[in-house]
């Protein structure tokens, strides 16, 4: 039987040990809180990593797409320069000459080399006969079997009257197969129609026409009308010139 001294002790060693239990329980709470804080406060930090490289990632992306656009951007620039260039000098040649058929083979290196056109017309109106006639043209014969075109019939005849180029924007292949020309350009000289210049195809390596392409069509439609009247006007003086001459000619000779 215990005496009082040994059940005071029992009593306090069981006490202890309540409180050890307790307090190792509490322990053990403590640092599963502090891990799951610690895997708490991972997550969150790797997250906001997370969205901090997404957001760097697309900087990158949108300084590497400014990067192309430039560099495309100054590749087209380069080209366009050349092309104005090359327009240029060939519009010295043009108005160089007063022989029509030397204006016409300009104009024809004009389209082929710096349009790329493969087929294509040249049409100068004739006013008295209310027509337009192929003057020259590569590929085009059976395009106008009779070698002219009503004003104001088609497309070529109606950019004539309207003075409004046209451009094809084939959306299928079938309108590709109707006949129209990819473009039609008209010849003005201060609003009065002169001729119109008709392309019908471009070589294989030319998807389209370009704004370079669009650019050059349009300065050379002013260049080519200035250029092809005043040839036209110098040859018809010619031929009035011998005529004279050769009444006066006849005169002396009688």
């Amino acid at each position: 039987m215990e005496t009082g001294e040994e059940q005071a002790t029992t009593e306090k060693l069981a006490e202890l040990r309540g409180k050890i239990t307790r307090l190792t329980k509490e322990k053990e709470d403590l640092e599963n809180l502090l891990a799951e804080r610690s895997v708490s406060a991972l997550a969150k930090v790797n997250q906001e990593l997370i969205k901090k490289l997404a957001s760097v990632e697309e900087r990158l992306t949108n300084v590497e797409r400014e990067n192309r656009d430039f560099a495309v951007m100054c590749v087209e620039t380069q080209e366009q320069s050349a092309a104005i260039t090359s327009l240029y000098v060939a519009s010295q040649r043009l108005h160089a000459t007063l022989a029509p058929s030397e204006v016409m083979k300009i104009i024809k290196e004009i389209l082929v080399e710096l349009i790329g056109a493969e087929e294509f017309g040249i049409l100068l109106l004739e006013e008295e006969k209310k027509k337009l006639q192929l003057f020259a043209g590569e590929g085009v014969e059976d395009r106008f079997p009779e070698e002219s075109l009503p004003v104001g019939e088609g497309v070529v005849g109606k950019v004539t009257v309207s003075g409004k180029p046209f451009f094809l924007e084939p959306k299928t292949q079938g309108d590709m197969q109707v006949g129209l020309p990819l473009a039609a350009i008209p010849l003005n000289i201060k609003g009065r129609p002169v001729g119109v210049i008709v392309l019908y195809k471009l070589f294989s390596q030319k998807s389209g026409f370009t704004s370079t392409d669009m650019q050059i069509l349009e300065l050379l439609a002013t260049d080519a009308a200035t250029a092809l009247v005043s040839a036209r006007l110098n040859s018809t003086i010619g031929r009035r010139l011998k005529t004279i001459e050769g009444f006066f000619q006849l005169m002396k000779s009688n």
